[in-house]
């Protein structure tokens, strides 16, 4: 954690607001989160705490606020860490004072439901608009004194609170980190069960990640978790009320197969269940999981040709103005950037050499496949996470000396690349790492041009 003056809290502020339309309150949270992320950050790692921020400040982030877009609140987009946002003292004058400057922006905010009793709830419900992540983690009192410290008068708020939003007009989906080690497969099947009931319109499950100066005893084994959590997800019932997604995806392909669907939504009706393939719709064949989503929220009549266990049949409904039929699909790849990646490779003479996180790599390989790039033209090397270790094998918290390092193990006979692309997650808008080290230092150590796609 890193200590800095207000200038640069102000520079992270704006730059919250103006790059991801994202509103930061507080860096305070009540919760004592086993797996919190901060708690084994190691060291060089530049996140900034910046505590309560003021009304006046607020006020000032506010109006660099995009009201086309969704306002995000309760989430990190930059250095700054972000907390429980109902814990903020002047919470409410905050929501009434983004609602009078953007009446109709929709409003996302992520929480641990520890604040949500009726009178907060019918507050939200006049405020409109609005939608919640619910961190619930376990809805039972035993699973979340195991992970995050509650009490049992905490817990039952949490439970309570949930209910009331399943009678509200507030829409609301809920996550929990998958914990089995700790609280069993069955508090996590539970869990899942007490989100679909009580009208959540997604249920994400978290695996588990960690630095390598967690407490092992704490986590689960990270090689064995990742292909049982998805095990699990997998052997859900595809008549559950609510999506159930894994997150991080991990996928390791590009087939476009649905990962759950919203009871009563048009997809629903139509006969769309979790994992049936998308052959085509209205008359198009998607290439992979995120154009088919887009695809499929297309206003107004939809075709869609389904696959389900070898055998395919054709599905028509009708979206509404704002194009949601109710599907969930597992991020793999934007076909716009993977066009922006065909482009920068097979503009550039020469071999292009692409470093990719664990979780990446395997998709940038299929990405480059169905655009029929050869290895001649282009590579996907893997890149480990040494800064942080453990289990951590995303791109967002790869750094500049996890791709020096895995650049100097590469073996010698290996010819020099005509060109590095990295993956853009890992650095800020300014180009810099969590260690705030900016890309062109792989350019001026190995002498070979570098560009973040």
């Amino acid at each position: 954690m890193s200590i800095i003056g207000p200038w640069e809290v102000d520079r992270l502020l704006l730059a919250s607001a103006q790059e991801a339309n994202v509103l930061p309150i507080t860096s305070r949270c009540d919760s004592r989160c086993v797996f919190c992320s901060h708690r084994n950050n190691p060291p060089g790692i530049a996140t900034v705490f910046a505590g309560a921020r003021s009304l006046e400040e607020i006020k000032r982030i506010v109006a660099f606020l995009d009201p086309d877009r969704p306002i995000i609140i309760g989430e990190s987009a930059t250095l700054l860490i972000e907390g429980e946002p109902f814990s903020h003292p002047a919470f409410r004058e905050i929501l009434s004072l983004v609602r009078r400057v953007h009446p109709s922006t929709p409003l996302e905010i992520t929480s641990n439901g520890r604040f949500l009793t009726a009178e907060t709830v019918g507050f939200l419900e006049t405020l409109g608009h609005v939608f919640l992540n619910v961190s619930v983690n376990s809805a039972s009192a035993r699973g979340r004194r195991l992970l995050m410290g509650d009490t049992e008068a905490q817990s039952e708020r949490v439970i309570t609170g949930v209910r009331l939003l399943s009678r509200s007009s507030v829409s609301f989906a809920g996550s929990l980190v998958a914990m089995p080690n700790l609280t069993g497969w069955d508090d996590i099947r539970d869990t899942i069960q007490f989100l679909a009931d009580n009208g959540a319109l997604a249920a994400s499950v978290v695996m588990p990640a960690f630095s390598a100066l967690a407490d092992r005893d704490i986590f689960p084994d990270g090689e064995q978790v990742y292909g049982e959590l998805r095990e699990f997800v997998g052997s859900l019932s595809a008549e559950l009320p609510c999506p159930v997604l894994v997150e991080p995806s991990c996928v390791s392909d590009l087939t476009p197969a649905v990962s759950g669907v919203l009871k009563g939504s048009p997809a629903w009706d139509a006969g769309i269940r979790r994992n049936d393939v998308l052959i085509a719709v209205n008359g198009r064949k998607p290439t992979c999981r995120v154009e088919a989503w887009n695809m499929l929220r297309a206003e107004g009549e939809i075709k869609a040709e389904v696959e389900r266990d070898g055998r395919v049949f054709t599905v028509r409904w009708a979206n509404g103005i704002r194009g949601d039929p109710g599907v969930t699909m597992e991020y793999d790849f934007d076909p716009a950037r993977a066009q922006d990646l065909r482009r920068s490779v097979m503009d550039y003479p020469g071999k292009s050499v692409l470093l990719a996180s664990e979780l990446g790599h395997v998709v940038v390989g299929r990405v480059l496949e169905s655009m029929s790039i050869g290895p001649d033209r282009a590579e996907v090397v893997m890149v480990r996470n040494h800064t942080f270790g453990g289990t951590i094998r995303a791109a967002g918290l790869l750094t500049v000396d996890d791709y020096l390092e895995c650049l100097a193990s590469q073996p010698a006979s290996r010819p020099e690349p005509a060109q590095i692309i990295l993956p853009r997650e890992t650095f800020d808008s300014h180009g810099r790492d969590l260690k705030r080290r900016h890309f062109s230092e792989l350019q001026e150590q190995t002498g070979v041009p570098v560009l973040l796609r």
